[in-house]
């Protein structure tokens, strides 16, 4: 879905949210084209470019132990990289997408993977003698122990190449990137993923469309 041309975004703002759904305060996060809840008592901010045209925001109650990536702190992030102003062929962003789905979340000792799912996967044909949407999709779930806490993740990462997730979202992005995490196992923390993590929006597209797309390719 094109993206509204009437204003532009705002950069960074961050507002409480009314909760009907959780038993927690949730605030609206929007980094640009990336909108997502946390609960109210993260702390927000939007992620450095560090060179590259990614924009996107990362929140959590501790935000230098959340960097670690290892799974044992709660938080979330959440960026798209824009193909418009990198000059990057898309097959990296295919290459890129598959290293991106290995992380510690999936290859720490600490980590398990519970499911996942490889909605698409057209590799590049690098000698560019056929045709290949260069598309990649897929998604995860797990939990990491912590001492004496265990937290439960989820994670997307996407490269719509040249294939239909290329038709939602945001029309230039190369790589989308989701990671969720919370601490504990009951309902009320399966819950606050869920809705973290597949009520994440890219331009008008949540996690969970871009999923139901990809999914409906094979």
């Amino acid at each position: 879905m094109p993206l509204a041309q009437t204003a532009p975004l705002p950069p960074f703002s961050v507002h409480d949210l009314p909760s009907r759904t959780t038993p927690s305060p949730l605030s609206a996060v929007q980094s640009g084209h990336v909108w997502g809840v946390v609960p109210k008592a993260w702390r927000a901010r939007p992620l450095p470019g560090d060179g590259v045209s990614q924009e996107g925001f990362e929140a959590s109650p501790r935000l230098s132990r959340f960097e670690h990536g290892d799974g044992a702190v709660q938080g979330i992030e959440a960026f798209w990289v824009d193909v418009a102003k990198e000059r990057i062929p898309s097959n990296y962003y295919y290459l890129a997408a598959r290293n991106e789905a290995i992380s510690a979340l999936t290859t720490g000792k600490s980590c398990r993977l519970a499911s996942r799912q490889i909605l698409v996967d057209h590799p590049p044909d690098f000698t560019g003698q056929t045709f290949s949407a260069s598309d990649y999709v897929a998604t995860a779930n797990g939990t990491c122990d912590a001492g004496k806490r265990t937290t439960q993740w989820a994670y997307l990462v996407a490269a719509p190449g040249y294939g239909p997730v290329r038709d939602v979202g945001i029309p230039t992005s190369g790589l989308y990137v989701v990671i969720a995490i919370v601490s504990g196992h009951g309902e009320n923390a399966t819950r606050l993923l869920r809705t973290m993590f597949e009520g994440m929006r890219f331009g008008d597209t949540t996690v969970s469309q871009i999923m139901h797309v990809a999914g409906r390719l094979e």
